[in-house]
């Protein structure tokens, strides 16, 4: 993040989102410098004041922090979302144990935003400490409902007022809910040491071209997590390189579905049809691959096979000449192609240029030299 601030040191967005993130894991000033960065940028942005606002009451400088909310409340009218304005401000007063002012700051942010789990919770806080149980129940539960995840704080909210209420049945009831949430963090927990470890341990075998050991572990990742699409991709690999064809174009056809923008996705699975002789998939996939990244190289050269068999070796040639790629990335076999079309669509200059420029920077390539052996 700190590196996109440099792409875009003039984004206040940036710096905002930036200082919360250092808010987030308590580096309070380095927070601070960056909202004072994005206040700069934008002096009239109601958000960004408050977060500076509440950056400075995090570092005890109560006076500045009551002169930035007052800004921030003063150009409330142009906010983008004026809730979060007042659920920062809410936020600050519950800090400094002002209850009635904050839980009125979130009266106002659940007016602007009713389904604001965080000023449903604040507010229940504040309620807590007035005495006024029913309402932070209520409060409560309404921040459980309106949040994607299961709210611990707002269950243990929960679980104090109904002793202070003399219900052992209800906090007995919330503390079981609790223990289900700990239940599941513990399982979330277990089954992401569990998959990292499968792919700590499938990883070196790839790469060390233990594609059989390798795809027993891949497969059990997707068993796992089937969102996990660079596995599929990985399973794909490990299939085609183990001649398993079938099981190739599944894993491919599966990564695709959840990565459909993916280049090399297309191209493997294009290469994988063609090698199994199916020539009309085989350059679908490879022209999609093609459409994405023209600079695949691999997939040309194996779509220009197929067009020399089927549209004929020139246009084929003119497949090749279409990559936008510098000649200085072009491989010893894109030259041995190149020489090869160029020759048997009779463009001889073409072919001598080539065997010009391959040579020179594959002397010592027998392929070519056998291609460039047949140019006069």
């Amino acid at each position: 993040m700190e590196r996109c601030s440099q792409l875009a040191p003039d984004d206040s967005g940036v710096w905002k989102y930036l200082g919360n993130l250092y808010l987030a894991k308590g580096r309070d000033e380095e927070a601070v410098r960056c909202f004072e960065r994005a206040v700069q940028l934008t002096p009239q942005d109601a958000e960004g004041l408050a977060y500076l606002a509440y950056a400075y009451g995090k570092l005890g400088r109560a006076e500045e922090s009551r002169a930035r909310f007052g800004q921030a409340l003063a150009v409330l009218a142009q906010a983008a979302d004026p809730a979060v304005v007042w659920l920062t401000y809410g936020k600050a007063l519950q800090e400094s144990r002002r209850w009635e002012e904050s839980r009125s700051a979130y009266n106002e942010a659940l007016k602007l935003d009713p389904r604001s789990s965080e000023a449903h919770f604040g507010r229940a806080v504040a309620n807590e400490n007035l005495k006024n149980l029913v309402s932070a129940v209520a409060d409560a539960l309404a921040a459980i409902e309106e949040n994607p995840v299961p709210r611990k704080d707002a269950y243990l909210l929960l679980i104090r007022v109904a002793r202070l209420q003399k219900d052992p049945v209800k906090a007995e009831s919330y503390a079981r809910k609790l223990a289900d949430i700990d239940g599941q963090e513990a399982k979330k927990k277990e089954e992401s040491r569990i998959l990292s470890d499968l792919l700590f341990k499938a990883e070196p075998l790839f790469l060390q071209g233990e594609y059989v050991p390798a795809a027993a572990l891949y497969e059990e990742l997707v068993t796992r997590t089937p969102q996990f699409y660079e596995a599929y991709f990985a399973l794909g690999m490990c299939y085609a390189h183990t001649a398993q064809l079938p099981k190739a174009e599944e894993a491919f056809r599966k990564y695709l579905a959840l990565q459909p923008l993916s280049a090399d996705g297309h191209a493997s699975l294009g290469l994988v049809f063609l090698q199994t002789n199916r020539m009309n998939e085989a350059g679908s996939e490879l022209e999609r691959a093609l459409e994405i990244d023209p600079g695949m190289l691999e997939a040309r050269k194996a779509l220009a096979s197929i067009r020399a068999s089927t549209s004929g070796v020139a246009a084929a040639l003119d497949l090749l000449l279409q990559a936008p790629n510098p000649e200085g990335e072009w491989e010893e076999d894109y030259y041995v192609l190149l020489v090869s079309f160029a020759l048997a669509a009779k463009r001889t200059p073409e072919a001598q240029k080539f065997c010009k420029s391959g040579t020179s920077r594959f002397p010592s390539s027998d392929g070519l030299a056998r291609a460039c052996g047949e140019v006069k």
